[in-house]
């Protein structure tokens, strides 16, 4: 099995949007507290970000789990403790869902 995390890492290491897109299960989700984006909503978000923000140079998530079927990291933003899980069908990103916690509220 392939490592999602470090697939994901490589991608955002020399960003390629096409390769970005084939991480994810056609039926993807990116579920958020205020967002439900589609895979082609989510992709085309992120490579704005990518384009305006430099968003991978920002951060660098830390895997603390991963399997066949689930990839848990982690990272700080702006005073938050940021954690991502993919949920994994077919090899794939079927789900992701992100959460932040502001840094002091996390114990």
């Amino acid at each position: 099995m392939r490592s999602m995390h470090w697939a994901f890492r490589a991608v955002a290491m020399n960003w390629d949007k096409e390769a970005f897109r084939e991480l994810h299960h056609e039926d993807f989700l990116f579920i958020r507290e205020t967002e439900l984006l589609t895979r082609d909503e989510h992709v085309d978000n992120i490579d704005r970000l990518v384009r305006e923000k430099d968003l991978f140079n920002s951060f660098k998530p830390q895997l603390i789990h991963e399997n066949q079927f689930i990839s848990e990291g982690r990272w700080e933003d702006n005073g938050e403790i940021i954690t991502r899980v993919f949920l994994i069908k077919q090899g794939k990103a079927w789900r992701q869902i992100v959460s932040r916690t502001p840094i002091e509220e996390a114990a």
